[in-house]
């Protein structure tokens, strides 16, 4: 597919930045020449709607980029080129059936475009290795905001481990209301033991059965969002408790950017100088986020994305302190930010590689589907 640039259906619209000139922290803070090594523009390919979760991204262009249906363009920085991040989701960003990743090899049919970059999940990159091989070079998100959540005064102890919810499973005091029990963390809770008869499968976001079991019930959710959403509103306004999937003995990176392995020698030019940009640009995020945070909610008010999807400023401003106060955007075990823990990839491939099948390279290692060549280990939060 031959590569060109997004047309602005409805239209493009600057951002003014409130306090400062537009852009001007991305221009006068990201300064490394890219005009040389990497395509102009760059694009990238988000894995859902634009949310407090692209923030590091976003915030290399900051609020000097352009809104048009279904991207966020702009300089990056002073770099000497231009990134485009596209919109994943239904609706306005991937096509039905498509997938960020399979995007790197089909293209995104709704832009016309095939990115250079994308955003993958770690499980997934093993269980497509064949189908769809790539190889993650940044991680944004140290730890998976994904979580289950309980009602603290039903459930005051908590539940902190797998063991915990065999023994909740057992009580018959309620369900674990999830996607899916049959891949990802679901299938893992189903073979260390929760039985699945404890689950009841179908969550998309919503928030009846939770509430119609009076809290009885643990939910699917994200610690970034859900989690505010019960706590002030979504007919229950009480105090929310959860623990993260990665607690659990699930420790995957989602929301890992990506490229496909056919232009791994390609892009290594680009990704060598690219990579330690996107490593400050995570620190910076989550420790100034007001900016970007702009964006997120400006994006989603406007005529960029699908109707349904919501940002309001007190939500996105709760999942940024969230991320930096629970390290979903931190260093990890060491003083790096972006990088990936190799034993966490070793952990998770033991949980999926019973699994594999024909999607998968039989052969797939760790090191096959994430690197970090590129990362600069001198880059982290104090």
């Amino acid at each position: 597919m031959t590569l060109r640039l997004l047309p602005a259906l409805l239209g493009a619209t600057a951002l003014s930045a409130t306090a400062a000139m537009a852009g001007d922290f991305a221009e006068t803070s990201y300064t490394t020449d890219l005009s040389e090594v990497c395509p102009n523009p760059l694009i990238l390919q988000k894995d859902w709607l634009m949310q407090a979760e692209h923030g590091p991204i976003i915030q290399m262009i900051g609020s000097g980029g352009t809104m048009e249906q279904g991207a966020y363009r702009g300089p990056l920085g002073s770099t000497g080129i231009e990134l485009v991040v596209l919109e994943g989701g239904g609706g306005i960003g991937l096509a039905d059936g498509e997938t960020s990743y399979s995007a790197l090899f089909r293209g995104n049919n709704r832009a016309n475009l095939v990115p250079h970059l994308a955003y993958h999940e770690l499980d997934n990159a093993f269980i497509f290795s064949d189908q769809f091989p790539a190889i993650g070079v940044f991680a944004p998100l140290d730890v998976a905001p994904t979580a289950l959540l309980w009602d603290e005064e039903t459930y005051p102890d908590g539940f902190n481990s797998v063991e915990d919810l065999i023994a909740f499973a057992g009580s018959g005091q309620g369900k674990i209301y999830v996607s899916t029990i049959n891949r990802t963390f679901g299938r893992y809770l189903v073979e260390a033991g929760v039985p699945a008869e404890a689950f009841v499968e179908g969550y998309r976001g919503d928030a009846e059965n939770f509430v119609v079991n009076n809290g009885t019930w643990l939910n699917q959710g994200f610690a970034t969002s859900e989690v505010y959403n019960f706590e002030t509103g979504n007919n229950w306004a009480r105090p929310i408790d959860y623990v993260f999937i990665n607690d659990l003995g699930y420790p995957n990176y989602t929301g890992m950017v990506s490229v496909s392995r056919d232009r791994l020698e390609e892009l290594s030019p680009c990704l060598e100088a690219l990579v330690p940009i996107m490593q400050q640009a995570a620190i910076d995020y989550a420790t100034e986020p007001a900016e970007v945070n702009e964006i997120v909610v400006a994006f989603n008010e406007g005529d960029y994305n699908v109707g349904w999807w919501s940002t309001e400023p007190d939500q996105v401003a709760n999942a940024a302190q969230v991320m930096a106060e629970t390290g979903i955007i931190g260093n990890g075990t060491n003083g790096t930010v972006g990088d990936f823990d190799m034993a966490r990839v070793q952990a998770i491939f033991d949980v999926v590689a019973p699994n594999l099948d024909e999607r998968a390279n039989p052969d797939v290692t760790p090191e096959d589907v994430v690197t970090n060549q590129f990362i600069d280990p001198s880059i982290g939060f104090e």
